[in-house]
């Protein structure tokens, strides 16, 4: 299974290739990893998908495997791994920190950092050299994020934050395959790293958090906002009203850190790749990316100084953009960045396609994005870039089958963020892809750096690891120069 991969691809596409190889009528199947882990009931249909989420039995757990693989990243229970119970209030709380309204009043900031990007894509074209762009982005992400979460800037376009740079190194050294591989934590060197940086997360960000205390203890009605960092304080301040005690209690400021740490992750980590992902098949699909220059030039103006000086005027534009939003839900969809998992249920049983009945009990649901997205089973025409997929007729043999996209999944622990998501990649778009050119540059790199293993996946050189999210392997190394130039 493993040997027909690159070494360092994604171990999803293990699953997804048993899944195409021997249950590709089936669409589900069982897989036992013991001893390393447990047993997967693997999915790949867009039917079975359809029947979790429908089922709030077992829709609304995530698996017991899940605290442990976040651990280093969020230092504690998460909204992403909670128990439904607990999970509900605080997912109620979270969503007004993404409402339609308020998002559209995060573009100005947006269009900021995005500003900043744009100078460092314009130093890299000047240079003229090859560079690694996923990284480029990270910093470029976490502070748009960042900025979301906190409510002030983080500053990691420009040099060093503590808490960007220690989310950076932590998703770094966290582990490949941990959820399927408890072994891998007996790396004493990782768990140091992770310990000095979940330290130095933790105090930066409960300075912050103190800091906001203070503020609300003095005047519960200064500077609200929906930031995550006051949502989670006005959720805790009605119920200590009436003492005010002078610290907040250890145990409700550990939460609300953790609740930060995975905010700045999950904001910045997958959308770095799939902006690397939109690039790169714009750069391998000229006619896509022409319509959708066009698009930008009729929708937006062909003045490109005026663009950003119009979003922030008019933020509502960054939604009125149709082939904008398909190219970034194909890329979604080519290369997802996560897939979804479940904790099955006694009497929890999903029918496969072809009426086989799976029982739940005892197993991981596994749903495999990557694999689902590209069966040719549920897609026309699979592999291509077709952002016209999402633009046609429901009679059109392109147009998607029911429930076969999931990228932010679907039901009730779907992305609370998913609104900002799309809203923040229109806005990246439509200040950069008018300006500058990629190129990946890996026939370049692989010269650097010769290998004699597998260095492609089902024929793609720009195949996806893990590190966090899904990202493009090595980093995504490119040249990028001013459009025209």
């Amino acid at each position: 299974m493993i040997d027909s991969l690159p070494r360092s691809a994604h171990y999803q596409n293990a699953f997804g290739d048993v899944a195409r190889k021997h249950f590709s009528k089936e669409g589900l199947f069982y897989i036992d990893l013991w001893p390393v882990s447990g047993l997967f009931l693997i999915n790949v249909s867009p039917n079975v998908a359809i029947q979790i989420h429908a089922n709030p039995a077992i829709s609304m757990e995530r698996p017991s495997l899940l605290p442990r693989f976040f651990k280093p990243i969020c230092g504690g229970p998460s909204l992403f791994d909670l128990r439904e119970k607990k999970w509900k209030p605080w997912r109620a709380i979270f969503s007004r920190a993404f409402s339609a309204d308020y998002v559209l009043s995060l573009v100005p900031g947006m269009v900021d950092e995005t500003l900043v990007y744009c100078e460092t894509l314009r130093k890299l074209a000047l240079e003229d050299k090859m560079f690694y762009l996923d990284p480029t982005t990270l910093r470029f992400t976490i502070d748009v994020i960042g900025k979301t979460i906190l409510n002030t800037p983080l500053g990691a376009q420009r040099g060093y934050n503590t808490l960007a740079d220690c989310m950076l190194s932590q998703i770094r050294w966290h582990q490949p395959n941990a959820e399927t591989n408890p072994l891998e934590y007996l790396n004493l060197a990782r768990k140091i790293v992770h310990w000095w940086n979940g330290r130095q997360m933790d105090r930066y960000i409960g300075k912050e958090l103190d800091k906001r205390y203070t503020e609300y203890k003095a005047d519960q009605e200064s500077k609200r906002t929906k930031a995550v960092i006051d949502l989670v304080l006005q959720a805790y301040l009605p119920e200590i009203t009436k003492t005010r005690p002078e610290k907040l209690d250890p145990e409700f400021r550990a939460f609300a850190i953790s609740q930060i740490r995975l905010f700045v992750f999950v904001g910045h980590d997958s959308t770095s790749s799939t902006i690397c992902y939109i690039f790169h098949l714009l750069a391998t699909n000229p006619k896509a990316f022409a319509r959708l220059r066009a698009e930008h030039d009729e929708l937006l103006g062909s003045e490109l100084s005026a663009v950003s000086s119009m979003l922030k005027e008019q933020p509502h534009l960054a939604n009125s953009l149709p082939y904008t939003t398909a190219v970034i839900k194909e890329a979604l969809r080519l290369f997802s960045p996560g897939g979804c998992s479940r904790e099955g249920k006694p009497d929890v049983n999903l029918i496969d396609d072809q009426g086989n009945c799976c029982p739940t009990e005892h197993a991981m649901v596994f749903t495999i994005h990557t694999e689902l997205h590209r069966a040719p089973a549920y897609w026309s025409r699979p592999d291509e870039f077709l952002p016209e997929r999402w633009l046609v007729g429901s009679d059109h043999e392109l147009q998607p089958m029911k429930g076969a996209y999931r990228a932010f999944e679907v039901g009730p622990r779907n992305c609370v963020a998913q609104g900002f998501v799309m809203t923040e990649l229109r806005v990246i778009l439509a200040c950069t892809v008018r300006q500058f050119d990629f190129k990946p540059a890996y026939d370049e790199w692989d010269k650097l750096h010769p290998s004699k293993g597998l260095q492609t996946y089902r024929g793609e050189r720009v195949y996806q690891i893990e590190e966090g999210a899904a990202h493009p392997v090595d980093q995504y190394p490119c040249r990028v120069s001013l459009r025209g130039a």
